[in-house]
Parts: structure tokens; C-alpha cells; sequence
């Protein structure tokens, strides 16, 4: 569970609007301190402000009266508005299980007084009443009002299965899946469904060849993208020694793993990929977000059902649109021209600028292990005889299609509650996007060769 402040909705500086979600709705608690003058009181009755969730107000009111301290014989002309006020929001006066002054007085003149009250909302059964610790004081005068909140306990599984960069794993897998599409046959595909046959036996061999060798591991706060096997043996050997030499020699080793990572991720970038902006993440530390419910005409996204709803609707609004395309027309018919048979030498051009970092898809075949399995011609030249076979079949394969979606904030938003506050990333296997990037290459140098894209154009253009 976390907290937001929301100065959005009140900015003010004796008054703390704090937001959390709860599983169904956003709740709200409120947090007051209200001067002699009643400054803080005066101003929520002026602004009153429609917060249906608000579950708690709390804080130091600076209101003494018979309501509340019984050692006090007076009424106070502020109770009212300050009852009003609570109504207003749904809330009742809670008394402390073990009552007693909130206030204890630093001179003789005075006397210990109750200021400090609690409003709880008597529909939200996850926070009881309050109760007083005055051992908790310390310098402070005003004693602590700890309100207890039952939270339904929750397993979140933080594992995942992963197959650890250059260990022994990587490369039984790498030879898993090109001896398997070494044996695939893909001589005689000559309809449709046994092409689906073919690319539904490549992807079930994948799948195996992952699950042999992947291992499940936890994401903690310390995982590092650098560490490797050397760090995890000489950390254990320090933990069951204890010994002041395997210390030394698990620092060697951090330092090592992270030089070998970052130098090898700078060079990459500088001679093989050419996205510097690879290396924009080290800047500085991403702060965490604050987590809302995700608002879709006005209700609150908290099945996952819900969220698909409002994600596919929000970002596929145009889908099944009419759409009219007698446009298209007026641009003058050209020459019909043949569709020659693709060349290994494109699959190897289109592959290489692309990242080996990059998050692969369903099949789990990163682009680091396509370039691997390509370096063998026989490999190779099973891809290029399905990509073929595509062309000719007009075809495209269920498995290509399948994705994963991963959903990521857009940075410096104000809040997080609306669908477009956020960017979904589609997962596409690997292998259906070499063989779109080989396609798009070769269409883009057919349009660029007859004239078909403006010479000023130079925006998702090949240079």
C-alpha cells in the first residue's frame, strides 16, 4: 500500500490530503491542524470538496469541548462547523479505546486537554477505532493516535524463469534450438496448413528447448542486470565463511562483472547498434511511481478484465472504423513487377542492427539468439524457406501474431488513474519480425525506386 499526497486537490498548509488504493476505490485520509484562529476549519468549510472515499480525518483541531474531554465543562462555537464538516464527508467522531488527554500541558497555568480527534467513515470495516500512546510522546506535548488497519494479506509472486546470460544454460539452449531447426523438414510445404504445421513444430521446439534450461529466479531490489555466476559463488562462500579474503574476493569479482557489462554494453552501442539512447538509463535513478486504480469512464479498473477493457478501447478506438479508401484511386496504376526469392544476405543485413538487450517475445527467442542460430547456414536457410513459402502462400502464421503486451508509464504525469497516461508495448516474436523487417526493406526500396515516397520524406526511411 502507498501514499499520495494530492495537492491538487487541496493546497494547503495546515491540510494533508493523502490518497491510497484499496482494491476497489481510491480512499482518502485527511490530515489537519487547525490554529486559534481556526484558519484550517474555516478554510475546508468554505472549500468544501466532494472526497466520497474519505476513510479517516485526523490531526490536532485545537478544539476543547465537553463533547470529547469530559474534564472540560464548555461547549466551543467552532463544534458545529467542525461536526458539519465531518458529516459533510461521511465521517463520525471515533472515541479512543483508552480515553485520556491528547494534550499535555508545559505549565502550570494550563491543563491537559483533548485536541487532537479522529473522524472515522463507520462503513470502511478495514480501520478501527483509535487509541492513545502516550509512552510514544517523546519531546513532542501531543500524545499519538495509532489507528489500526487490517490489510487482507497477499502473495505476490516475484519470480520469473530466465536463462542467465553466457552460462552454460545460454549456450545447451542456443544448441537445443538450432539442432532442432536443423531437423525440421521444410522441403515440401506446399499449403497452408502445413506451413502452420511447420511453424507450430519450430515454436514447440523453442518452448522445449527454454523450459529444459531456464531457471526460476526472484526479483529483489538488489537484482543487477550485471551480476553473473562468478558474483553469486564468491557472495555464498563469503556467507558461510565469513572469512575477510572471500570478502575481498566478492568485491573483485562485483567490480569485474560490472566493468565486463558496461564496457560491453558501451561498445555495442558505439559499432553495432547505434542507439545511444541505450545508454540514457544510467543518467540517474528512475524514481518508483505512485500507484492508483485506473479510472475508465468513471469507474475503477480492478479486475484484469476491466483493465484490458479500458486499455483496448482507449488505444484501439479506431479498430472496425469505416474506413474509405477510393483515394486510393487517383494514384496511376504502375507495372506489375515479380516478387524475387528472398536472399540469405538480407536476412544477416536486417538482423544485424538490431539490439541483443531487447526484450523478446512469447517464444522467448531473444534477437541475440537469432543471431546465433543464424550463423548456421543450414538455419538460415530454413528461415529464408518459410519466409518464401509466406510470399507465395500469401500467409501469415497464428504463431507470429501471438504477443506479449507490457503496459509502462509516460514520464512527468500528474497522475496515473487514465489509460493514456501509460504506453503499451507489443512483444512480437522474433522470428515473425526478421522476417517483416527483410519485407519492409524491400518494399521500402521498391517505393523509394519508383517514385512512390516523396523526396523530402525521411521520417521511418531506411537511410
Amino acid at each position: 500500500m502507498r501514499f499520495t499526497l494530492r495537492l491538487d486537490i487541496i493546497n494547503h498548509r495546515d491540510v494533508n490530503v493523502l490518497a491510497f488504493h484499496s482494491g476497489q476505490h481510491i480512499n482518502y485520509i485527511i490530515n489537519v491542524y487547525s490554529d486559534d484562529n481556526q484558519s484550517a476549519l474555516h478554510f475546508l468549510n468554505r472549500n468544501i470538496i466532494n472526497l466520497n472515499n474519505t476513510v479517516v480525518m485526523t490531526g490536532d483541531f485545537n478544539i476543547r469541548d465537553n463533547d470529547w474531554d469530559p474534564n472540560y465543562p464548555h461547549h466551543s462555537v467552532h463544534t458545529e462547523d467542525l461536526l458539519t464538516l465531518a458529516e459533510s464527508l461521511g465521517l463520525d467522531l471515533s472515541p479512543p479505546t483508552n480515553p485520556g488527554p491528547t494534550r499535555f500541558a508545559n505549565n502550570l497555568r494550563d491543563t491537559n486537554s483533548v485536541i487532537d480527534l479522529a473522524f472515522i467513515n463507520p462503513n470502511n470495516s478495514g480501520f478501527g477505532q483509535h487509541s492513545l500512546h502516550p509512552e510514544l510522546c517523546r519531546p513532542s506535548d501531543h500524545v499519538p493516535l495509532i489507528i489500526e488497519v487490517s490489510i487482507n494479506e497477499t502473495n505476490i509472486d516475484n519470480s520469473f524463469w530466465s536463462i542467465s546470460k553466457d552460462s552454460e544454460e545460454e549456450k545447451n539452449f542456443t544448441k537445443a534450438i538450432t539442432d532442432g531447426t536443423l531437423a525440421l523438414n521444410t522441403s515440401n510445404i506446399t499449403s497452408k496448413e502445413n506451413l502452420e504445421v511447420v511453424v507450430q513444430r519450430l515454436a514447440s521446439i523453442f518452448n522445449e528447448a527454454w523450459y529444459s534450461q531456464a531457471k526460476k529466479k526472484r526479483i529483489t531490489k538488489h537484482s543487477k542486470e550485471w551480476w553473473n555466476q562468478a558474483c553469486t559463488e564468491s557472495l555464498n562462500r563469503y556467507r558461510n565463511t565469513g572469512d575477510i579474503e572471500h570478502w575481498r574476493e566478492f568485491k573483485s569479482n562485483t567490480w569485474i562483472a560490472k566493468k565486463e557489462f558496461f564496457d560491453n554494453k558501451i561498445y555495442e552501442t558505439a559499432s553495432s547498434n547505434k542507439r545511444p539512447w541505450d545508454l540514457m538509463n544510467w543518467v540517474k535513478k528512475k524514481n518508483l511511481l505512485t500507484i492508483e486504480s485506473i479510472l475508465y469512464e468513471g469507474q475503477p479498473c480492478n479486475t484484469l478484465p476491466d483493465l484490458w477493457h479500458a486499455l483496448h478501447s482507449s488505444y484501439n478506438s479506431a479498430e472496425n472504423r469505416p474506413i474509405n479508401a477510393s483515394f486510393l484511386n487517383e494514384i496511376p496504376q504502375a507495372d506489375q513487377i515479380l516478387w524475387p526469392l528472398f536472399l540469405k544476405q538480407e536476412f544477416t543485413d536486417a538482423i544485424a542492427k538490431c539490439s541483443s538487450s531487447s526484450t523478446p517475445g512469447p517464444d522467448h527467442i531473444s534477437w541475440r539468439h537469432l543471431k546465433s542460430l543464424i550463423t548456421n547456414d543450414g538455419c538460415l536457410q530454413k528461415i529464408v524457406q518459410i519466409a518464401n513459402t509466406y510470399i507465395d502462400l500469401e500467409f501469415w502464421s497464428s504463431h507470429f501474431k501471438s504477443s506479449n503486451t507490457v503496459v509502462i508509464p509516460k514520464p512527468n504525469k500528474n497522475n496515473y488513474n487514465s489509460p493514456k497516461s501509460f504506453r503499451p508495448i507489443v512483444l512480437l516474436n522474433t522470428m515473425g519480425k526478421l522476417i517483416e523487417k527483410v519485407i519492409s526493406n524491400r518494399l521500402q526500396f521498391q517505393l523509394s525506386a519508383n517514385g512512390f515516397i516523396n523526396s523530402h520524406q525521411f521520417g521511418g526511411i531506411w537511410q
